[in-house]
């Protein structure tokens, strides 16, 4: 049996600079907390957990006088940013942000606060309540309007001009869709591509590394939207693919007349998770066949 590691596999870089720099922070000795799970994947929390990483729901910072009993004044904000207003409501509390978001997600920030001031309607097409949507929100006053399915399209004024932009994670397929309706039913409407390249490109290189091997193990957090949905492209280019957030969800049964095994995951799926499970792998595809001259 050969497992091979999806060679495009790993963090994202957005993912890969809010990991390092807290690892940086935690090596240097000092007390790191974050706003909300810095990457939805369980076991790579964990271990950072275990270097001295502090994890507080994000929730809490829309109340920062609820938050001055913790004993540090730095806080950390994921990749998927936060809203202007609590950003400024944390700061005027006295608290410092070591800020962490995506320079992608910083970009589209940017750009609805600059349309939005010029009064214009703000489309943001994505999922509703994800993180990264809520902080987009904030950059319009939590006016815009969040179009998920075609059945959200219903409240927008078609008389406004109107800026539409994507949630950075979503299927670049799905944005063209959505968007597109949206241009139809509104006279005056500015569309933006903001959807992730570096996401928009695994797609492609997922499913490629799918349709190359017997068995696909994807490796994701159950949280993570993108992990969701390049499972599903996943399994759609090879019926045998099966998802897991660890290694002792993996069922021996999966492998059944196997050759290749590939092992894959999400944008917030670190590469030594994936090697974890190779190794494990290997080891017990190596103790089977001993077994079997035995």
């Amino acid at each position: 049996m050969k497992v091979i590691v999806d060679p495009r596999a790993g963090f994202c870089p957005g993912v890969r600079r809010a990991v390092k720099t807290v690892e940086d922070l935690l090596q240097q000795g000092k007390s790191v907390t974050a706003l909300g799970a810095l990457i939805h994947n369980p076991r790579e929390i964990a271990r950072l957990a275990e270097l001295g990483l502090h994890t507080i729901p994000q929730e809490q910072a829309a109340a920062p006088e609820a938050l001055q009993q913790l004993p540090v004044r730095e806080l950390f904000v994921r990749t998927h940013g936060l809203s202007e207003k609590i950003r400024e409501g944390l700061e005027s509390a006295g608290f410092c942000l070591i800020d962490g978001t995506c320079t992608t997600v910083q970009r589209v920030q940017q750009q609805i606060a600059a349309h939005h001031d010029r009064g214009e309607q703000i489309i943001i097409v994505g999922k509703k309540g994800h993180a990264e949507v809520e902080g987009l929100l904030g950059y319009c006053d939590d006016q815009g309007i969040v179009v998920e399915s075609e059945q959200d399209l219903a409240v927008i004024s078609p008389d406004r001009p109107t800026f539409v932009v994507a949630q950075t994670t979503i299927g670049r397929d799905r944005f063209q869709l959505l968007s597109g309706l949206v241009r139809d039913r509104v006279a005056q409407a500015n569309v933006l591509d903001t959807t992730c390249g570096y996401i928009t490109r695994r797609y492609d290189q997922v499913r490629e590394f799918a349709r190359q091997v017997d068995v696909i193990v994807f490796v994701g957090g159950k949280a993570s939207s993108n992990s969701r949905v390049l499972f599903e492209i996943c399994r759609k280019a090879n019926p045998r693919s099966y998802a897991i957030e660890a290694l002792e969800q993996i069922d021996a049964e999966w492998f059944s007349a196997a050759g290749t095994i590939g092992l894959t995951g999400g944008a917030s799926t670190p590469l030594w998770q994936l090697e974890e499970i190779r190794d494990l792998l290997l080891k017990e595809s190596s103790r089977f066949e001993q077994d079997k001259k035995t």
